[in-house]
């Protein structure tokens, strides 16, 4: 059995994980990163890369953002098109106006092309040590530091990041963090070739389905012609009802009035895979003494749309400020954890609570369509509504349930 010391060690090597293995290692600091995995590697998910991403690649150190930009394959996306359950469109673009040299504001990119990209940066880095295809089997508080098990070795590390998905281990671990299953969902996609109907600048389509709501499915422009086509409903609606992800979805696919016509010349070209998604219930209990968890480990997934690249790498961007301060410092206590707790919360509370209140007002199909007609009728009401991506005040007043009833009104 090898044993090997680090200053920090992450358990998951996805967007979370390598986000912030690359800002440490830029710092100077010894990364250990472990998956059970192997890269490249497929992650059941819709591919979108949103503003935050961009954003965050950005800001990672050595030209990271400018090799995504030049070698990574992908399709730009510049919004996203929404259907109510009464099925009436509205086009909300991520950027009200943009010029013809204007930055693209999202991306569609494979998680498997994406995910890849970030861990082979990773390579390029002497103090990050990987090991891929090797699982956390323990994981214990040992004098100063913690100590992590595999199959082939024990790691000591000053402090542990959970970047490992829904079944954190740890988070089961360490964490009162807990998967709440009425927040939780399963989501099923599988990629298609012929599909018919995108918007010319790569529109993201989500098509609200009224009998199932918040359930909604979705189809996004890939690259090479292919489409990511999938289907995310609550898990007590599956439950309950006694339903088949997959034959809801080819249901959808075969009678649905705004999907089955796009679907005509279609044909699969992979299985479809089904998933769960924890989405996010509160921003609490995301650290304590000598760990921090981050992205689907941390439960950070967007509760109204589902998505997680972006939450997932600002959290591995929050977690090395405070990790390098703590590495700093020599204070790794659940006190010093909790800095990371406040900048989550600073950066995506309102987020989260704009979220979490359109998918309580997606409930409701009536009031659904209310807003969707209102915003095709008004064009200020829909610069509102649109401004919301990049605008905290605007999200302010969408997480106001206040907002609703006056709109009623």
């Amino acid at each position: 059995m090898i044993t090997h010391e680090t200053d920090i060690a992450i358990v998951g090597a996805g967007p979370a994980g390598s986000t912030l293995a690359l800002i440490l290692a830029h710092e100077g600091l010894h990364v250990t990163i472990m998956d059970k995995a192997r890269f490249p590697r497929e992650v059941i998910c819709g591919d979108a890369l949103s503003g935050q991403v961009r954003n965050v690649l950005k800001r990672m150190p050595d030209g990271i953002y400018e090799d995504f930009i030049s070698t990574v394959e992908k399709t730009p996306s510049w919004g996203i098109r929404f259907y109510s359950p009464g099925q009436e469109a509205l086009d909300l673009p991520f950027l009200l106006t943009h010029t013809e040299n204007q930055e693209t504001p999202g991306f569609i990119c494979p998680r498997i092309i994406f995910d890849n990209f970030l861990f082979q940066r990773m390579k390029r880095y002497p103090t990050i040590v990987i090991h891929q295809g090797e699982a956390v089997n323990t994981l214990k508080r040992s004098g100063n530091g913690v100590e992590l098990t595999t199959d082939h070795r024990t790691i000591r590390t000053r402090v542990v990041a959970g970047a490992d998905g829904l079944n954190s281990i740890v988070r089961r671990t360490f964490s009162e963090r807990k998967l709440d299953k009425s927040y939780y969902c399963m989501a099923i996609r599988a990629y298609f070739t012929g599909v018919t109907g995108f918007h010319p600048e790569n529109f993201i389509d989500l098509i609200f389905l009224r009998d199932l709501l918040p359930a909604y499915f979705w189809i996004f422009p890939e690259v090479a012609g292919r489409a990511n086509v999938g289907l995310g409903l609550p898990y007590r609606a599956v439950v309950e009802k006694r339903l088949s992800l997959k034959k809801v979805m080819q249901e959808m696919i075969r009678t649905h009035p705004l999907i089955a016509p796009r679907f005509l010349t279609a044909t699969m070209v992979t299985n479809p895979k089904a998933r769960g998604l924890a989405l996010s219930r509160d921003l609490d209990n995301l650290s304590g003494e000598r760990y921090l968890l981050l992205g689907d480990a941390a439960l950070l997934v967007d509760p109204f749309s589902g998505e997680g690249i972006g939450t997932a790498m600002a959290s591995g961007e929050s977690a090395a400020a405070v990790i390098k301060e703590a590495c700093s410092t020599g204070d790794f206590s659940a006190e010093a954890m909790q800095a990371y707790d406040r900048r989550i919360k600073r950066r995506m509370g309102m987020e989260h609570a704009t979220s979490a209140s359109m998918q309580r007002f997606a409930r409701y199909p009536w009031l659904f369509d209310r807003v969707v007609r209102k915003a095709n009728k008004n064009q200020d009401f829909k610069e509102l509504l649109a401004s919301a991506f990049n605008n905290d005040t605007i999200r302010k007043k969408l997480a106001n349930p206040l907002f609703y009833a006056r709109l009623l009104i």
